[in-house]
């Protein structure tokens, strides 16, 4: 009997070791997949956009950083226009609404410690103690204001890399990037 019991002991530890890439794979799909971007909210009195809302899309077009593509804001504008417009609300020019959409970049600076290197060896470089790297990140805001109060009602912010997964590079993209921001609106 104890004999019996030792068998199916090691068997299941074996079949345990075996599953665990398969469990890792599996946790990792998921967290994959149910990712966002980085997001900041801010209202006034938990503001909400009323239905059949007349607004007007404004672009930072003259205040572009050289690194940006004039291609992307007018995608993001595009994809605000045609969001709100598909929740109900109407485009116009002399709307009391407007949608200010403002793209920056900075500058990440990212200091090199070598913490996964104990030695220079396994470097192709010389061992430099403080090397310092710069990442630049996009940040795009969006906010509503009231053209008749000059108040700002509701502002969204989110960030990318280049190269990354929520990067605005074409159309579909920028629709999701934001429908991420205003579906909190």
């Amino acid at each position: 009997m104890h004999y019996i019991r030792h068998i199916n002991n090691r068997l299941l530890l074996q079949m345990t070791y075996k599953m665990y890439p398969f469990i890792a794979g599996i946790l990792f799909f998921f967290s994959a997949c149910t990712s966002s971007p980085f997001i900041e909210l801010n209202s006034r009195d938990n503001f909400q956009l009323e239905g059949e809302t007349k607004f007007s899309v404004s672009l930072n077009r003259d205040n572009l950083p050289v690194e940006m593509d004039p291609i992307l804001i007018e995608n993001l504008g595009e994809a605000v226009t045609n969001y709100l417009e598909g929740t109900g609300h109407q485009s116009s020019l002399d709307a009391p609404i407007i949608i200010e959409l403002s793209v920056d970049s900075k500058d990440k600076i990212k200091v090199d410690d070598f913490r996964y290197y104990g030695y220079p060896i396994h470097r192709s470089y010389l061992y430099d103690t403080d090397r310092i790297n710069t990442v630049p990140e996009f940040y795009l805001r969006i906010s509503i204001k009231d053209v008749d109060q000059d108040k700002t009602l509701w502002t969204g912010l989110t960030k990318w890399r280049k190269g990354s997964s929520f990067a605005p590079v074409d159309m579909p993209s920028a629709e999701l990037l934001i429908e991420n921001l205003l579906v909190n609106l």
